[in-house]
């Protein structure tokens, strides 16, 4: 099995297209289903390489293997709790092969939505879409808290599973059918310190991101630069012409939001996701 964007090892009633992306342990390729009754024709599959965790023989490896496939299996049971949590379709262990795999819902064309072009495909991820004019920009106040609010009831469900997801960031938010969702669980876990994580400074809470606190100041850096359009290495800092936006009334009560969500002291920072859409919903009531 190759580990380096070449073609994958065909799984049963999947054809494989090309690579659409790589971090982590694995690689993510674009599919499209041999059985063509199927709501969804094409499909994104995830593998992950046994060996881009370590020494085969290194129990610390074989163990962070195992918690992947694990988070895998848990994160599927809880997706089908609600429409913010990306659908799992199927789950391949290949661990004579040295890997595992899963197929997943394809996000949405950047241009085509649900339309896919595999020649053209580029999926629609919340950093694709805060770059879609090819240079930063905000996404609607409304809009940014209509997203914000679904993103949170998926983030409720995992931590009240006893879930975190390590890595809320807009690289890891896809849209299908214009539905922000969660993805990228790779790293899906319990409350672990221990835990290694990949996610980027600048979104991680300064306690580590073994937490669904943690997950919660992710998600406000996540939803700052919603706000703004502007890098999440800016936060704080609001656009000096703020106040001149027609939408600045709404965006000011969000920013109340981030900055709770943000809070490096534990005791100033939401407690849950639900504390968090309570506040986020109230702007829409």
């Amino acid at each position: 099995m190759e580990s380096n964007g070449a073609k994958p090892n065909s799984e049963a009633g999947y054809n494989f297209i090309s690579e659409i992306a790589k971090g982590g342990y694995g690689y993510v390729y674009l599919f499209i289903r041999q059985s063509r009754g199927e709501d969804e024709n094409y499909v994104a599959g995830k593998f992950l390489y046994r060996h881009i965790f370590g020494p085969a023989d290194d129990p610390a490896s074989s163990a962070a293997y195992q918690r992947a496939l694990e988070g895998l299996q848990n994160f599927r049971s809880l997706s089908r709790q609600s429409q913010y949590l990306l659908r799992i379709f199927d789950v391949r262990q290949r661990h004579e092969e040295g890997y595992f795999c899963y197929m997943m819902e394809l996000a949405d064309d950047m241009k085509s939505g649900r339309k896919i072009n595999p020649i053209r495909y580029r999926p629609r991820t919340l950093k694709n879409e805060l770059c879609r004019q090819g240079q930063r920009q905000r996404l609607p106040a409304a809009r940014c808290a209509e997203i914000a609010i679904g993103l949170c009831r998926g983030l409720q469900i995992l931590h009240d599973s006893g879930f975190t997801h390590r890595d809320v960031r807009p690289s890891n938010i896809i849209f299908v059918n214009g539905i922000p969702k969660l993805a990228d669980i790779d790293l899906l876990a319990g409350h672990d310190p221990a835990l290694t994580s990949f996610i980027p400074k600048h979104y991680a809470a300064p306690e580590g991101a073994h937490s669904s606190r943690a997950d919660i100041f992710s998600f406000g850096k996540t939803l700052y630069e919603m706000c703004t359009g502007l890098s999440v290495e800016a936060f704080p800092v609001l656009p000096v012409d703020i106040r001149y936006w027609e939408d600045h009334g709404t965006l000011l009560k969000l920013n109340k939001i981030i900055g709770r969500a943000c809070a490096r002291e534990l005791r100033k920072r939401y407690k849950s996701a639900g504390q968090m859409l309570r506040d986020l919903e109230s702007l829409v009531d």
